[in-house]
C-alpha cells in the first residue's frame, strides 16, 4: 500500500472526541491530526512534508533541503536528530517512519461505538415478601445518530 492511501486510512477512521482532523480535501495531500488534550500532532502536505510532534514538543519530519535554526542554516540528512538549547529534539527520518509514528499513537484512540449515544438506566426489582431479593436490571438504550428518526433500545439483565 502506497504512503498516501495509508494516510487516508489514517485520517478516514472516526476517532474518540479528543482527537481532531483538520484537511480540505479527502485525497490525503494537507491534513491534519491533533490530540486536543495534550498537543500531539500529524501533518502532511503534498505527500512531500510529514510531521509528527509529541506531547513534548519533539518533532520528527521528513528531511528538507535545509533549515535555518539561530541564524545558522543546516542541511540535515535523514537519520540526522539536532537538540535545541531547551532539550526539544528534531529528528529527520522518512516519510514511511514518521507515518509509523502517527499511525501508532492515533490509533489508540479510534472509537469503536462512534454514532452510538450509549445511556444506561437501571431498573430495581423486589422479590419476597420482606423485599430483601433485590434483582437489578440494566438497560442500554442507543440511538444510531446517522438515522435521526431511527430510535433502537435494548435491555437485558
Amino acid at each position: 500500500m502506497q504512503t498516501i492511501q495509508k494516510v487516508i486510512k489514517l485520517l478516514s477512521k472516526k476517532y474518540k472526541s479528543r482527537i481532531s482532523i483538520l484537511n480540505n480535501n479527502l485525497d490525503g495531500k494537507f491534513s491534519s491530526m491533533l490530540d486536543n488534550k495534550n498537543g500531539t500532532m500529524f501533518s502532511v502536505s503534498y505527500d512531500s512534508l510529514y510531521i509528527f510532534k509529541d506531547s513534548n514538543d519533539n518533532l520528527w519530519s521528513t528531511t528538507p533541503k535545509s533549515f535555518v535554526y539561530n541564524e545558522k542554516k543546516y542541511y540535515p540528512r535523514v537519520g540526522q536528530e539536532y537538540t535545541r538549547k531547551d532539550g526539544i529534539k528534531y529528528t529527520f527520518t522518512t516519510k514511511e517512519h514518521v507515518l509509523e509514528k502517527a499511525v501508532a499513537y492515533f490509533e489508540k484512540f479510534t472509537d469503536p461505538n462512534y454514532g452510538i449515544k450509549i445511556v444506561n438506566q437501571k431498573l430495581f426489582f423486589y422479590e419476597g415478601h420482606d423485599k430483601t431479593k433485590k434483582i437489578n436490571l440494566n438497560l442500554h438504550k442507543f440511538k444510531a445518530r446517522m438515522f435521526d428518526k431511527t430510535d433502537t433500545y435494548v435491555s437485558f439483565n
